[in-house]
């Protein structure tokens, strides 16, 4: 079952910048994949074998580039415990400037459902 939140291309404004549309473009996919290892209950200590083939599943293309060490790393920081409105507000804040743009934030509602916050560009 393939999910998809678009593409730079598919969902911001012509003429935006091509590096904001590459971070876009990674968040979009980190969160796809990290929504995948949640649900198989894999966490940031997951194996770059299993990302790889997380990321083959969620792509369109059969064989697709391997994923980049920036791309990686966004996927693990991307699975770390999600973040609540209990949580201190500083370590939001830290969370929420340090991983944005490029990777998405793991946070979780007040009815214990997690989501992935995606940074899109205003």
């Amino acid at each position: 079952m393939k999910t998809d939140i678009g593409t730079a291309r598919h969902f911001l404004p012509p003429n935006t910048p091509s590096e904001v549309c590459h971070e876009f473009n990674r968040s979009a996919l980190t969160a796809t994949i990290a929504a995948r290892a949640v649900a198989l209950g894999l966490s940031s200590d997951l194996s770059d074998v299993q990302m790889a083939g997380l990321a083959q599943l969620v792509r369109d293309k059969k064989q697709s580039r391997p994923l980049s060490p920036e791309t990686r790393a966004a996927v693990r920081a991307a699975l770390r415990p999600a973040l609540s409105a209990a949580d201190e507000p500083q370590l939001v804040a830290a969370a929420v400037f340090s991983s944005l743009p490029g990777t998405p934030l793991r946070v979780r509602d007040s009815a214990g459902r997690e989501y992935f916050l995606v940074a899109v560009p205003a």
